[in-house]
């Protein structure tokens, strides 16, 4: 007891606690909405942060400079200046770099979300979508002429850097090509995206727009030419001509540069030198996969950029060279750079360094080729894939053990593990990149065998950070010792390479390695060894080696191993995290979003908990990564995945394990088989045990959702179904015994022998119901009409209370949505049936009759002579199987529509024979607890009474005489039936006549057949027809029509002339008597025909009476 009373108070807290942060969150979100959106704002990746970081308490890099410039002679000071100077702008280009990345991805968005809104809102959406983005597109503008400046820079420091006084003639210029190159790649992407997006189109409409609007304003001429000035700037932008920009502006560079011989040919002999190296990394790349270029155009965009830059420079290529390069970059065409955007190098050359070109110079497709072996290339990356997998899980194992051991007794084995780790991660990144690229380029599309390899790569980088992340505490310890290790490894090899000038007495000569040397040194004392310090070890390091021989060969191979081993450790959480704010894979992560289908097939294939996890986490993290370059909050609803992946997984799994759940339940009624291992069960249990799933801040657990489900799925079916509640009774043990799943139980009261048929079994078979029921208005209940038992069931106001008792107030209004439902059927039917040639036209020749004579005198009512000819005419058209004419038909829908209305009337009697029984719980008089927080009373009895007052409202609310179902079905149905364009619907009055004759026609049969034996259906009363009449006239607004026809009066008229022939019969038959005594038997045969048809009119009577007096009543429903 004591348990059970402590477990309750922690599921109280825990409730509170829940209610309390869902409130933060609302709130929370709230004043994110009220937050102005900043569609021009820099977004930057923030996952590149990681979550435990080691900050060290030290200056900016440029105070660091100016530290380690202290203590140094005036030679090693023109040494130094250089070299720093170089080293910032190499730093400056990295950065520009990463910015250029994640701004071309925004670009793209952004281009894509106006074209969007261009097919929506038309061109005034446009237009102003275009004016929101004006400050996006001056970022991208000053960040390109930030580029250009950046590289103009770089070459006037190149230039005055080769043509200094001092003899530094051993410097190598590789590390600053790679950085300038690398600006360059992004330089060209940039161009390409501008030119062939649809902003080109628009920008010039958009552009007229704006000057027209200043040309009409009041703003003065200074303000009218910096906006001129402005949209000028943006233009060249949007045009496409940001490269050309850069060659213009390295013109006028190339006119500051002065440089002598010397200097010319000492940058003509390092630019060839990288150009041949550019080449061969380019060729070097396709000796393993010949189409490599294509699905990492890096290479070629690096290359061809920096031979039109050189170009433009005036800087000779040898002829050769050239000639190799041009032939190179000819093979590829259609290179893709984003989704929609391709590129060609051959023509990019031919439009920016077009004397390169030679006239015969042609580009060779080998799209046919590439296209050929493209199958073969997918098969690889499978197999490629299936290798990645197979390594990373030996990789994550060696890292489990050497986290269990100790990564300080074996740091050797934990940097290579690190190293290992992140060239797999960057693997994984390729191999994601050149799949969809192949796709792009081939333009085919991606396959579900594709989509399935991406997924599963998204998974092995998924675990490689899930391996970080749980040791990041170990990893950031343990890291700074690595890196210490490797740094005393550099100093110690500088070191060895100090002694050998000065055993060699070369001081004088070598004074500028040994300057670059100390600057070295005093770089690596500094800690940690960020990336900008390294870049200056990098370039000074670069100075000596494989130039004079300081150093063997093994010691040079060494020194630049430790130095890229130490780059990279550097960086090791960057790179591990950042594997996920990949540019490329967030812009190929969106461009897969047509392939839901086959993605929610492989979700579900997963059986494995930790692999659905990482399919889980790595949708999140991209999602996220993906939302910040969404600014439209519409665009990042429809971006997120991983909610729809969790959704696909939750039904998923649920429909599989209720199917389990029921095999199991009716596992006693299977018979044995022979064979139990030949069947193949594919078991999903362990699926239930993955971890909570985070989805934009808010984590779902799986457990609980299935839960939840099974939970709802059980009452509802026990609700439906009482009578079979011990089977899901069962399946509810089931699912605690196999599952481990804790269902919460119905507390539904089992089904007792007084019950009756239950609403919610009629509810689910209301067609069948309304047609083999017979409805008593005034009795207000529902005999069946046919049964195979000794006894007729019946469903009164009783019965219905014990099931809303049972069930629960919500079930009548979800029987009256199941009847609503039902009549949509039937109101069909009855549309068709007037829609008819045959019928419809003629009620259109009876609705001229009566227009034509209503106004008549002499036209008193419809008369019976038409109606009775209108049914022989209907008859003609045909009978069915039954012998039942199509009047047959039509009145049988119209009862049943008068039945389902009729059950509704039943339902809502039964619902306050119900109230009237919950009554009986509540006070006598009229309590007031409003007095109840003054008597200071606990919080548990005040909420209790609120909890009560809330049932009480509730009852009230659902069971007032204001709950008018009638008129609600009435106005369901009344907009589409009183539609002007259903012509047809507007002389249904016109056919009652003939329905009620028909009618009658058919009462009075089934009261004969009461009398007679073997009589497998009949009903003593049918008041269904009555009400489905009136109701369907009242919704047609054809009532008063109705009433005019005053089919009433002309019943008794008919009813009376039958008499008064009877009349006359008699009378000419007593006449006839007295002159002809001889005819006693013939007179005796004709007093009984007319006593039988006497008796025939007193029955028509009587039903017409019964009619009339029921339709009367039922007007009283609708009115």
């Amino acid at each position: 007891m004591k348990q059970s009373s402590l477990s309750m108070f922690a599921e109280d807290i825990l409730k509170d606690y829940g209610s309390f942060m869902e409130e933060h969150d609302s709130k929370l979100q709230t004043l994110r909405q009220q937050m102005p959106d900043n569609a021009g704002g820099s977004q930057l990746l923030t996952s590149l942060t990681p979550a435990i970081e080691i900050n060290y308490l030290d200056d900016t890099h440029n105070d660091f400079l100016n530290w380690h410039n202290t203590r140094l002679t005036e030679s090693e000071l023109l040494a130094n200046k250089p070299l720093t100077t170089l080293a910032n702008l190499c730093n400056q280009c990295n950065d520009l770099t990463q910015t250029a990345q994640q701004l071309q991805l925004q670009f793209v968005t952004t281009s894509t979300r106006l074209e969007t809104r261009a097919g929506n809102g038309g061109r005034e959406q446009t237009l102003y979508q275009m004016s929101a983005a004006i400050d996006f597109f001056c970022q991208i503008y000053f960040l390109l002429k930030r580029i250009i400046v950046v590289l103009q820079n770089i070459w006037m420091q190149l230039t005055a850097y080769v043509s200094n006084t001092v003899n530094i003639h051993e410097a190598h210029l590789f590390h600053v090509f790679d950085a300038m190159a690398e600006l360059l790649e992004q330089l060209v992407v940039f161009n390409e995206l501008t030119e062939q997006s649809s902003l080109s189109a628009k920008w010039p409409l958009y552009k007229k727009w704006l000057q027209t609007l200043l040309g009409k304003s009041s703003s003065s001429t200074f303000e009218v030419q910096g906006v001129q000035s402005s949209l000028d700037d943006i233009d060249s932008v949007i045009s496409g001509n940001i490269f050309q920009m850069l060659l213009v502006s390295l013109l006028d560079t190339k006119k500051q540069m002065n440089l002598k011989d010397a200097s010319v040919n000492y940058i003509t002999q390092h630019s060839n030198a990288y150009v041949r190296q550019l080449l061969t990394t380019a060729i070097e790349a396709t000796q393993a996969n010949e189409w490599r270029n294509y699905e990492e155009p890096k290479q070629l965009l690096r290359l061809t950029s920096f031979i039109c830059v050189l170009h433009k420079l005036g800087i000779l290529l040898d002829g050769k060279l050239i000639k190799s390069v041009l032939e190179t970059l000819s093979r590829y065409q259609r290179v893709p750079l984003q989704r929609n955007v391709f590129w060609s190098p051959h023509t990019f050359i031919g439009r920016h360094a077009k004397t390169l070109l030679k006239t015969q110079d042609k580009a060779v497709d080998c799209l046919k080729q590439y296209n050929a072996s493209a199958e073969k290339l997918t098969s690889n990356d499978l197999k490629t894939c299936r290798q990645l997998g197979t390594q990373i899980a030996l990789w994550s194992i060696n890292m489990q053990r050497c986290f269990a051991a100790g990564p300080i007794n074996q740091l050797k084995t934990f940097a290579k593990l690190i190293l290992l780790g992140q060239s797999y991660g960057e693997q994984v990144n390729s191999l994601i990149d050149g799949l969809i690229r192949r796709h792009l380029t081939l333009a085919l599309p991606i396959t579900k065998s594709a989509l399935f390899t991406i997924y599963k790569l998204l998974q092995y980088l998924q675990m490689l950070q899930k391996i970080f992340a749980s040791n990041q505490i170990v990893c950031m310890r343990y890291v700074s010792s690595v890196l210490q290790w490797q740094t005393q490894k550099i100093q110690h090899l500088l070191l060895l390479t100090k002694r050998n000038i000065l055993d060699l007495k070369l001081m004088q000569r070598k004074m500028s390695i040994l300057t670059t040397l100390k600057l070295s040194e005093r770089s690596l004392k500094g800690y940690p060894p960020t990336r900008r310090r390294l870049t200056i070890v990098n370039l000074a390091l670069s100075e000596f080696l494989g130039k004079e021989r300081l150093l063997p060969t093994d010691k040079q191979k060494l020194f630049k191993s430790i130095s890229m081993r130490a780059n990279n450790l550097s960086r090791y959480q960057q790179n591990i995290l950042g594997q996920f704010d990949s540019t490329q894979l967030i812009n190929n992560y969106d461009s897969l979003s047509i392939s839901d289908t086959a993605l929610k097939e492989y979700v579900q294939q997963q059986q494995n908990p930790f692999l659905l996890q990482n399919i889980f986490a790595a949708s999140n993290k991209l999602d996220k990564n993906l939302a910040l370059f969404k600014v439209d909050r519409e665009a990042q609803d429809e971006s997120v995945r991983s909610q729809r992946i969790f959704d696909w997984e939750r039904e998923f799994l649920s429909n599989h394990l209720e199917f389990l759940l029921r095999v199991e339940a009716l596992s006693h009624l299977l018979l044995s088989q022979d064979q139990p291992f030949t069947q193949q069960t594919i078991d999903y249990r362990l699926c239930i045990n993955v971890a909570a799933i985070e989805n934009d801040g808010v984590y779902n657990i799986l457990r609980d959702n299935l839960e939840n489900y099974f939970t709802a799925t059980f009452y509802n079916l026990t609700t439906i179904a009482p009578h079979d509640w011990k089977s899901y009774e069962k399946m509810r043990h089931l699912a605690n015994k196999l599952l481990q799943l804790r269902p919460v139980d119905d507390y539904l009261p089992n089904q007792i022998i007084d019950q009756g048929i239950d609403v919610l079994q009629i509810m689910r078979n209301i067609h069948t119901f309304a047609s083999s029921y017979a409805y008593n208005m005034n009795l207000q209940l529902f005999v069946e009409m046919q049964s195979r038992n000794k006894h007729l069931d019946i469903i009164g106001t009783r019965h219905v209370a014990n099931s809303v008792q049972t069930h629960g107030t919500g079930i009548i209004n979800t029987t009256v949505n199941f009847i609503y439902q039902f009549l949509r059927q039937k109101f069909y039917t009855f549309s068709t049936f007037l829609h008819d040639e045959h019928i419809k036209s003629r009620l259109l020749k009876e609705f001229r009759y009566h227009a034509d004579h209503k106004h008549v005198k002499p036209y008193q009512s419809y008369p019976y002579e038409r109606a009775e000819s209108f049914i022989k005419k209907i008859r003609k058209l045909g009978v069915s199987q039954n012998g039942e004419t199509y009047m047959d038909l039509f009145r049988k829908v119209i009862t049943q529509v008068g039945n389902a209305v009729g059950y509704v009337r039943l339902l809502q009697s039964g619902s306050k024979n119900a109230n009237y029984r919950s009554r009986s719980f509540m006070s006598r008089f009229n309590s007031n607890f409003s007095r109840c927080d003054e008597k200071n009373l606990e919080e548990t009895t005040q909420s209790s009474i609120r909890e009560y007052e809330k049932s009480v409202e509730h009852l009230k609310e659902c069971y007032s005489d204001n709950t008018n179902y009638f008129k609600l079905l009435m106005q369901g149905f009344q907009p589409f039936l009183c539609n002007p364009h259903n012509h047809h619907l507007k002389t249904f009055f016109l056919i009652t006549p003939a329905l009620m004759m028909n009618y009658i026609d058919y009462r009075v049969k089934e009261k004969l057949k009461m009398y007679k034996k073997d009589q497998m259906r009949c009903s003593l009363f049918e008041d269904g027809f009555a009400i489905g009449l009136i109701y369907i006239l009242n919704m047609l607004n054809q009532l008063s029509e109705f009433h005019e026809l005053g089919w009433s009066q002309t019943t008794a008229q008919q009813l009376q002339a039958e008499r008064l022939k009877l009349k006359d019969i008699m009378a000419t038959s007593e006449s006839t008597q007295k002159g002809s005594p001889h005819k006693a038997n013939v007179d005796e045969k004709l007093l009984q025909t007319v006593a039988i048809t006497e008796r025939h009119v007193n029955a028509y009577e009587q039903e017409y009476n019964l009619l009339y007096a029921t339709l009367s009543s039922a007007e009283i429903f609708f009115q």
